[in-house]
């Protein structure tokens, strides 16, 4: 997955101490990866094909660079929801 040039859903800014921070995007993806740990279930251990969403932060040094991970979620109200309950953030789209 080339996170830089897949284009984003919803993008914002991230908001700390009344500046911008860094960028958060969403992306709709087709594959939900699995945790790989044969201790989990197979829902969770296994890849799933199905339309997804993930969300990925951009890198506070490197700007530009979402090399960052917010997870991985089967509708896009839930990405949002994660991103929301994490950060301060300002969407854009």
């Amino acid at each position: 997955m080339d996170i830089q040039s897949i284009v984003a859903i919803r993008h914002g800014e991230c908001v700390y101490n009344n500046t911008t921070g860094y960028r958060v995007k969403i992306i709709k993806w087709h594959i939900l990866y699995g945790t790989g740990d044969y201790e989990d279930p197979p829902e969770i251990r296994d890849n799933q094909n199905v339309e997804c969403y993930y969300v990925f932060y951009e890198d506070i040094i490197n700007k530009g660079n979402f090399n960052v991970s917010g997870g991985g979620f089967l509708h896009l109200e839930e990405a949002v929801n994660s991103v929301e309950a994490n950060v301060n953030v300002k969407w854009f789209k």
